[in-house]
């Protein structure tokens, strides 16, 4: 069970970072989607929330969010 999940706006997606079993996981959408889209960031488990924001960020900003 996801103990900790925040979304937050970054460019034109919805960034969602959240734990579970200690560990952060991310997924990022395109924000004009209200549900659906989201899309798992590579790379993960990480240790840290601010790991699981800094790669769903430069996920975004590569393009592969959507």
């Amino acid at each position: 069970m996801d103990e900790e999940r925040t979304s937050y706006p970054y460019q034109r997606y919805t960034i969602t970072t959240f734990q579970d079993e200690g560990v952060w996981w991310a997924k990022a959408r395109v924000a004009e989607k209200d549900a659906g889209g989201d899309r798992p960031v590579l790379g993960g488990p990480w240790k840290s929330r601010v790991g699981a924001k800094t790669a769903a960020e430069a996920f975004c900003d590569s393009g592969k969010a959507g």
